[in-house]
């Protein structure tokens, strides 16, 4: 008889384990050491590092080689630490017994509940392979969109703080120099300038206060964001308000019918399917939606009745559902549909800010240079009196 001790995710994991091994199992016995903390819980990889890895692993999986012997290439190749741990980590825990989407789970920060749901259906049904190709095209039009977002917006925010920032140092370091001058001389000021004069005097003697009050209106907002009522309000109005509202309902949208025509094809119940996108949708107000409509699913209504009921998605969507379910094709259907609507998402991105930046700029000029002018008039005024 042997006894001994054996470090192992689970009961189930000890079990396979020592089965592999030939060992006659007579008694278990679980341990319980002090807690650790499991550093896994705040490890990600980068979504880029992401894709590349499930692309290669779906193409050496499809060339025939084995779950560990693809790992362990992989774990050769990469050059992210973060990402040859998990790796290692992962080919660990499939030896002892785990499945590759239970592995995956232990990363909850890397892989997201559709990842390792798509990869559990991938491995129920004997095609992990193909499973990994369609979430690589997944992953890969996430970052597509997310990186002509964030492209979009850089340029704004650039213009907007470079305007304030200018404003404030001439009010701040120019302005009362010139209201020096302009007090030695007797000069009548102009209306602009004394405007000026005064907002350059509160903002300077207030600088610190209007910071400070800044920083906390940020704090404040973060705070309300992360209580459910006031991200569900939040992301409400970021579909409602006007200009972009209609944008971030595409990108919704888009997101909606590529996730779950992603995992419907992968065999996964609708149900569930409407469960994991819940989760991933990325806003509350659109979450609520869809959770009232898989509880009407639930109750036997189809996919397209609840849906409409939201007043989240536009007709369009609901009636390309409603054809892709009396057609048997709805997965088919919701993949052109996040298809048409990542590509007006694209297009939208494109006009607005063809039409944003030449106002950002007009707007930008507007400010400074009339900053700059009601500082400068009385100058220009003193000079023509001077010579006269």
């Amino acid at each position: 008889m042997i006894t001994g001790q054996v470090d192992a995710v689970n009961e189930n994991a000890v079990i396979m384990g020592l089965l592999k091994e030939n060992f006659c199992i007579l008694e278990i016995k679980e341990i319980k050491s002090s807690p650790v903390i499991d550093n896994s819980l705040f490890q990600s990889v980068g979504s880029r590092d992401l894709l590349l890895m499930t692309r290669m692993l779906a193409t050496m999986l499809d060339a025939g080689l084995p779950i560990i012997g693809a790992l362990n290439i992989l774990y050769q190749q990469t050059q992210n630490k973060v990402l040859k741990k998990m790796l290692i980590d992962i080919k660990n825990y499939i030896e002892k017994g785990l499945a590759l989407h239970q592995a995956l789970a232990h990363y909850p920060k890397t892989f997201s509940p559709v990842y390792i749901n798509m990869v559990k259906a991938g491995e129920m049904g004997g095609v992990l392979e193909q499973v990994l190709s369609r979430l690589a095209i997944h992953l890969e039009r996430e970052i597509e969109i997310k990186n002509k977002v964030i492209t979009a917006s850089i340029y704004p925010a650039l213009l907007t703080v470079f305007t304030i920032l200018t404003v404030i140092f001439i009010l701040v370091f120019v302005m009362p120099t010139f209201t020096g001058l302009f007090a030695s001389v007797g000069a009548d000021l102009p209306l602009p300038t004394k405007i000026l004069i005064v907002f350059s005097g509160f903002l300077k003697d207030h600088l610190l206060g209007l910071i400070t009050a800044a920083a906390g209106l940020v704090y404040i907002s973060k705070k309300i964001g992360q209580m459910p009522a006031g991200r569900y309000h939040l992301d409400r109005l970021y579909v409602k308000m006007p200009f972009w509202g209609r944008l971030n309902s595409r990108i919704a949208e888009a997101r909606f019918a590529r996730t779950i025509g992603t995992l419907i094809s992968a065999g996964i119940p609708i149900l569930q399917a409407m469960e994991i996108v819940e989760g991933v949708s990325g806003n509350a107000y659109v979450s609520k939606a869809l959770v009232q409509a898989r509880e009407n699913i639930s109750e036997g209504q189809s996919i397209a009745v609840p849906l409409q009921a939201s007043g989240v998605f536009e007709p369009m969507l609901i009636q390309m559902i409603s054809v892709g379910e009396e057609t048997g094709t709805l997965d088919e259907m919701l993949k052109k549909m996040s298809d048409y609507y990542e590509q007006e998402v694209m297009n939208s991105i494109e006009q607005r800010m063809a039409a944003i930046e030449p106002l950002l700029i007009l707007g930008t000029a507007m400010i400074i240079g009339g900053v700059v002018l009601a500082t400068l008039l009385p100058v220009f005024e003193l000079v023509g009196t001077a010579s006269i």
